[in-house]
């Protein structure tokens, strides 16, 4: 064979072989899109019961392949946090869809951590503050004397014992993330200790959690954007907060925002100003989201890809503020708009696609636009399906 031959003959091997790439990528997406058209005439109802369904009835593992607490089980979840937005979810589920056994799914995950010493909230936030709002909760529903007293400990030791910056503003109490902040906390933190003020008459606690708001408001929102940066003193960022907006941190935000605003009684002190800064910022985000209904991995950064836990948080936090009447009719819509993009990144398997994974603060926009995405990871699971029952109670 010449030269000429074999440069024509790896030619076209290389033609056929990008041919063969580009029919199997057309044939994927072809079949994706035919699955996420199966859900397009699915109610915001049946899209929660889809998701929830899948989740009780999968091996977790498909939900968390990097366990943190070592939890191999084939039933119950790692007690982490995104565990627990998922466990409080469906008990929303169960009271819209009048389907007992997604709160008998809940109280038996309690039970079996109860059970067998799975219950960690000291060594920081993340390990209990989630959890515990989710057990508050199924307490409201199913009165049980161990879930109160474990209530009663997580946010007694979270406003007595919680490591805090000088004007009172929690903070992480171990190294390498001592004194930092970030705004996750506001979702870990305050709606267990706003809900669990009334449980406990404990009214200091709401002027506790609007000082987290007013003081994290001061430290990591732009003043001008009115978005929030991720966090405070940590990587290289030592002395100021991380670069630019990411979707799910302020996901966490406005949906710690929409539950206390909730728990706290109207005439409480501080009330209308955080109701006030609550109003800014869903502007802000309103002003973000994207043709498709969704929002941007980095807010303002719409090159980078469409988030799906952030946007089903800001989909949530829209339709409860409206209903609420605490955000006018354009809220409504862009929630109703926001659901109809969600949908298209679930497939009728209940699978959630483009989930950015876990995600500290970073040190460069670089990092969160390389930031990774995956099916099925488990910080979208509870707030899909929130989403879903929020909508679904517009029309109620």
């Amino acid at each position: 064979m010449t030269g000429k031959q074999k440069t024509v003959l790896s030619t076209s091997c290389v033609f056929l072989f990008a041919y063969i790439l580009c029919t199997a990528k057309c044939l994927s997406d072809e079949r994706r899109q035919k699955i996420f058209h199966d859900n397009k005439d699915k109610t915001a109802l049946e899209i929660a019961q889809l998701v929830g369904n899948k989740y009780i009835t999968s091996d977790p593992r498909i939900y968390s392949p990097a366990d943190p607490l070592g939890l191999k089980d084939k039933v119950f979840r790692p007690w982490f946090y995104p565990t627990g937005v998922t466990l409080w979810s469906l008990c929303q589920l169960s009271d819209i869809s009048q389907d007992p056994s997604y709160l008998d799914f809940v109280c038996r995950s309690f039970d079996y951590y109860l059970d067998n010493n799975k219950v960690v909230y000291k060594i920081n936030m993340n390990r209990g503050g989630v959890m515990g709002h989710a057990l508050l909760e199924v307490n409201n529903r199913r009165p049980n004397p161990r879930y109160k007293k474990l209530v009663r400990n997580i946010s007694h030791y979270y406003e007595h014992e919680q490591t805090r910056l000088p004007d009172g503003s929690i903070c992480y109490k171990n190294n390498p993330e001592l004194r930092q902040t970030w705004i996750d906390s506001l979702f870990v933190w305050c709606p267990i200790q706003v809900k669990s003020a009334k449980l406990f008459d404990q009214p200091q606690r709401y002027e506790d959690v609007m000082r987290q708001f007013f003081n994290f408001t001061t430290r990591l929102q732009d003043p001008a954007i009115k978005l929030f940066y991720q966090g405070w003193g940590w990587g290289i960022n030592r002395t100021t907060h991380s670069p630019g907006f990411w979707c799910r941190g302020n996901g966490w935000v406005i949906v710690a925002m929409t539950e206390s605003l909730k728990a706290i009684p109207p005439s409480q002190p501080g009330r209308k100003k955080l109701l006030g800064l609550y109003q800014d910022f869903a502007r802000a985000i309103l002003k973000e989201q994207a043709p498709s209904g969704r929002w941007h991995q980095l807010m303002t950064r719409h090159d980078s890809y469409q988030e799906t836990s952030g946007t089903a948080m800001f989909i949530y936090s829209f339709a409860r503020g409206y209903k609420n009447g605490w955000l006018t009719e354009e809220y409504k819509e862009a929630a109703l708009k926001g659901f109809e993009g969600l949908k298209q990144k679930i497939d009728r398997e209940g699978n959630i696609y483009d989930t950015c994974v876990g995600c500290g603060t970073q040190n460069t926009l670089k990092d969160y636009y390389e930031r990774e995405k995956r099916t099925n990871e488990q910080h979208a699971i509870g707030p899909v399906i929130l989403a879903a029952c929020a909508v679904s109670s517009l029309d109620k």
